[in-house]
């Protein structure tokens, strides 16, 4: 069975070694992410802007996570991720339920939210779960990202 929790700062170093791993196997280099400094402070990033991240746990073992940040009716999700032998299980749909629950708390209207196109089952997994894409930008030569949006 999968729980899902608010993140706490015991959570820093499996939160760092998960986002990487997944990345890596997707055939992405964590160090080509935008914005990376909010994995290094979580607490500030998210917990203290009025965002939310949380992990979701399975025998007391973190297996994925997800961010949202909010400005006014707008929110964003990011660091989306599901240790690998855990994907295709539910815990990403779980933990996109819970921060769509914690984005309406936050009277947020629409959701976005971003993956690099490389990463195929984060491209397939947003469209499942109600979300429209609605495009996408470069960064770099080789890096393609996807662009989606979900109205609350």
């Amino acid at each position: 069975m999968t729980t899902i929790r608010r993140y706490q700062p015991r959570d820093a170093d499996i939160v760092r070694r998960l986002n990487d791993e997944v990345l890596r196997t997707a055939g992405t280099d964590p160090a080509d992410i935008p914005h990376p400094d909010d994995i290094e402070d979580v607490q500030g990033a998210y917990l203290d802007t009025g965002g939310e991240f949380l992990v979701a746990e399975r025998d007391g073992v973190v297996v994925g996570m997800g961010g949202l940040r909010v400005d006014g009716t707008e929110g964003e999700l990011f660091r989306m991720r599901v240790a690998l032998d855990c994907q295709r299980e539910g815990v990403g749909a779980d933990l996109l339920a819970a921060l769509e629950d914690a984005a309406r708390e936050r009277d947020v209207e629409v959701l976005r939210a971003q993956t690099a196109q490389r990463q195929s089952a984060a491209v397939s997994f947003y469209p499942k779960n109600g979300y429209e894409r609605v495009g996408t930008s470069t960064r770099g030569e080789d890096y393609t990202l996807v662009h989606f949006r979900k109205e609350l």
